[in-house]
């Protein structure tokens, strides 16, 4: 038997090619030959790979402590693979509640059966069988004595991290008063509560030592309304000595659009992709304003912010811009570990007819206050080429290729209606954007079809990017020449990239027959009398909605859909092997409706005559009641820690709402 080359390289020159390669061109060359299966098999060799390529994800972090790094690999090029080509590993109906928050692997959601309410947190990530369940009116008549007797109020999850819980209690007697909750359900401690003055804009994040609010209430010496910040140290109970910080110079409000807050180590960042109005700029070019303090200092002297030369947005001469699609965040570089900015506009650029969604990417840097002309970088992830342009400068500085992702254009972009796409998201470890959307037949009653639709991008073969020095030396170029846009016409520069590749999921029926399998992943993903309202959010592995009639009083299914090849939830039945379906970029993504394709016959069919039903009326609803409430077959209390006492009678643990549903599809690939 004749041994190829790569089969007769030694171990570590195998390890230093690896070194060049993405972790999923890794997974893949383990799969060519039987002989390279120790690429993905054995922890010495994937620990340096991992490390270096991929030391800010959670499979990471796990094999730190597990030191399963080859399992880390694989279920990293899973993932992503997962991702880019719209293929969950699972979908399934996780929960029943009337509200839900999805915070850092967690799933918070409420049931309200009045006068009892529950708090129920999921560590959805984990794949859990037993939730923590905060029974809500006695965590109020704790938190707020003379409240317990009102059975008219608000209860809302702010924010989750580290195990801490931040909520919202709202009541009116007579004169409505807002309070900020912050518990630690797992230990039964309440560890703060404290009345707010203003809700407006309210948001929290916390790490495991600090925890910071604001609300956009103040108003400012322009008539406006500004931002507002307070810090409370969780590990010594108490709040910050220093008053509120006011921010004065940070503009927007609609958090995840034109502003947004995180804390990341050490610091407490900020980002608007808005600037205060500035009469005498007559260039129109909008910058990022992005500041960071520390977290045991929140004070205007310490905080720093972005300078232009580095946060510079677009130039407003670019071409209007639809809010309605954009979004905004601050994120970690999964291969780096720095900070990055996220965000997301459809444009009608200068010289096009048409709109096309685009992905930016922009790296938070910082500069040290030292001696006069020197700017050591404090934190900055990878070079980012700006030019100088002099005022009157038309032209675009270069976004590098690997900074811009341009997503669907007009002739795509047209199929999609706002209102039918209830998720958008884009997941730069991939290079993936990814939508949920309600493909609903346009000849049809309007049954609701929601489907997962992804694009991914890769370079081209031989395709190399430029290096930090090298692309400091390029020239300023027009925008069209780095936006890769595969429509436009060719420029003086072909895009590194190849086309956008589109899949859909589930995939169209096709045979005479309805396949069995679509149909039952349809029916989770569409459930019965639970249809036509829908809220989503996700995450960089997974989706999660809720959807219901919108009725009042009426209950939403919570549907989980995840990527990740290690979820696995107790009672999960096979689903077979249903991967995404590719779609050609120049054909019409909606598929015309035929005899042979299509789901209306029987479009919601029970996977079980035992599965748990979500409808809020009739006689079902009792049945969930029974399901939930606590009792003493499968309740328990949370564990004693120190001199708790009573405080564990508004916590403990139960099973999983999903274990009682049991309505779980998980698939093979």
């Amino acid at each position: 038997m004749t041994i190829s080359g790569l089969q007769r390289l030694p171990y570590e020159l195998v390890a230093y090619i690896a070194e060049g390669l993405d972790i999923e061109d890794v997974f893949h060359w383990s799969l060519c030959s039987k002989h390279f299966q120790y690429i993905i098999r054995e922890d010495l060799f994937c620990k340096p790979v991992v490390m270096a390529k991929v030391p800010g994800t959670l499979e990471a972090r796990e094999a730190l402590e597990t030191g399963r790094f080859s399992r880390a690999l694989r279920r990293l090029a899973k993932r992503r693979n997962a991702l880019s080509q719209a293929s969950p590993y699972f979908v399934g109906i996780v929960a029943c509640a009337d509200t839900y928050g999805f915070f850092n692997g967690k799933l918070c959601y409420i049931i309200e059966s009045r006068p009892q309410r529950w708090l129920r947190i999921l560590d959805i990530h984990r794949s859990t069988n037993q939730e923590l369940v905060v029974d809500i009116p006695r965590l109020i008549f704790q938190a707020v004595p003379r409240a317990a007797k009102c059975r008219k109020y608000k209860f809302k999850v702010l924010y989750q991290a580290a195990g801490i819980v931040s909520c919202l209690f709202s009541f009116a007697m007579p004169v409505t008063e807002n309070w900020l909750l912050i518990l630690k359900p797992h230990t039964g401690q309440l560890l703060e509560t404290y009345r707010l003055s203003s809700i407006a804009r309210l948001f929290v994040r916390n790490n495991d030592k600090f925890l910071y609010f604001g609300t956009h209430s103040e108003e400012g010496v322009d008539g406006l309304r500004k931002w507002v910040i307070k810090g409370f140290d969780l590990s010594k109970r108490s709040w910050f000595p220093h008053p509120r910080m006011y921010m004065a110079n940070l503009a927007g409000y609609d958090i995840g659009s034109t502003v947004c807050f995180e804390i990341f180590g050490d610091y407490f960042y900020g980002l608007s992709n808005q600037i205060l109005f500035e009469a005498d700029d007559p260039e129109w070019t909008s910058h990022y304003y992005c500041f960071r303090f520390p977290l045991n200092e929140p004070t205007l002297e310490k905080m720093q912010v972005m300078r232009k030369e580095e946060s510079w947005r677009r130039k407003h001469a670019e071409g209007p811009i639809d809010d309605r699609w954009g979004f905004l965040s601050l994120e970690i570089d999964e291969a780096t570990g720095g900070i990055v900015i996220l965000e997301c506009r459809k444009e009608w650029l200068t010289g096009q007819s048409g709109s096309q969604r685009t992905y930016y990417t922009t790296e938070v840097v910082f500069y040290q206050e030292t001696a006069p002309g020197e700017h050591p970088i404090v934190r900055a992830t990878t070079w980012r080429g700006i030019g100088d342009h002099p005022q009157g400068d038309d032209t675009v500085p270069f976004r590098p290729p690997e900074y811009v992702h341009v997503g669907d254009d007009s002739s795509i972009a047209s199929l999609l209606v706002r209102s039918k796409t209830h998720f958008c998201s884009y997941i730069r470890c991939c290079h993936t954007f990814i939508d949920l959307i309600d493909d609903t037949y346009m000849d049809t009653s309007g049954v609701q079809r929601l489907r997962l639709r992804t694009g991914y991008r890769k370079l081209k073969p031989g395709a190399q990017l430029a290096s930090r020095r090298s692309s400091a030396s390029e020239p300023p170029r027009p925008l069209s020449e780095s936006s890769q846009q595969p429509t436009q016409q060719p420029t003086t520069q072909p895009s590194k990239y190849e086309a956008n590749k589109i899949f859909i999921w589930p995939p169209e029926q096709s045979a005479p027959e309805p396949d069995p399998s679509l149909q039952r992943i349809q029916q989770l993903l569409d459930v019965k009398d639970h249809q036509g309202c829908v809220t989503a959010t996700g995450d960089e592995r997974s989706v999660i909605y809720a959807t219901g009639d919108g009725s009042k009083g009426g209950v939403n299914a919570l549907v989980f859909i995840s990527f990740d090849p290690a979820a696995r939830f107790e009672g999960m039945e096979y689903g077979g092997s249903v991967p995404g379906q590719q779609i050609s970029h120049g054909s019409q993504e909606r598929s015309t409706p035929d005899s042979d394709g299509m789901l209306q016959s029987h479009p919601n069919i029970p996977l079980g005559t035992d599965a748990v039903s979500c409808n809020s009326h009739g006689p079902t609803r009792p049945l969930l009641d029974a399901a939930l409430a606590p009792s003493a077959d499968h309740a328990r209390p949370i564990p004693s820690h120190g001199n708790l006492g009573a405080v564990h009678s508004w916590a403990c643990y139960e099973t999983s709402m999903h274990i009682e549903i049991q309505r779980k599809l998980f698939f093979s690939r």
